[in-house]
């Protein structure tokens, strides 16, 4: 027989269904650990279900980001994974754009290097370019997510930028 669903859990599962790739590859990006960027992905919705009320309009990717951002930190503190390597596995994030097996190669090490390079960043510099690049929020959400100004994101991933090109000695 058929049951009907409450509207609640529908309304529960499209958001997972819509949200849950993108947050895991954006933890991903923070912790370079497929296993634990699942984890953290699954406590960031189950919270999320939780404090649904405390959700205070905006855009919802944002708000997921910030649950996502703040489990990763506490982990981080509580595991001392605070400088956990990107690894390979952040291949999938980025598409590949090479035509032949050799622009292929050129490609893939130079995406590792700005993987490395980005891991030198400090504190919330790093935070901004991986929520740039890798979650592709807005400055003005890259602002709420840390409680910071949208021009505040805007210069701090700008000047970023210019250290990774620095160090990379090319541009990025």
């Amino acid at each position: 027989m058929y049951q009907k669903q409450d509207p609640e859990s529908d309304a529960l599962e499209q958001l997972y269904r819509t949200y849950a790739i993108p947050v895991q590859r954006y933890v991903l990006s923070l912790c370079g650990n497929t296993t634990l960027a699942d984890d953290i992905t699954a406590e960031t919705f189950y919270k999320a279900i939780q404090h649904i009320d405390d959700f205070n309009g905006g855009r919802i990717f944002t708000w997921l980001c910030a649950i996502a951002r703040n489990s990763w930190l506490d982990i981080a503190k509580s595991k001392e994974h605070a400088n956990l390597p990107i690894t390979e596995e952040l291949e999938v994030s980025l598409p590949d754009i090479a035509h032949t097996p050799e622009d292929s190669y050129i490609a893939k090490d130079e995406r590792l290097e700005l993987y490395r390079q980005m891991q030198n960043l400090q504190g919330e510099a790093k935070d901004v370019v991986y929520l740039r690049i890798f979650a592709q929020l807005s400055f003005k959400e890259i602002g709420d997510v840390l409680n910071k100004s949208e021009n505040w994101a805007r210069v701090t991933f700008y000047r970023s930028k210019e250290k990774l090109k620095g160090w990379m000695n090319y541009e990025v």
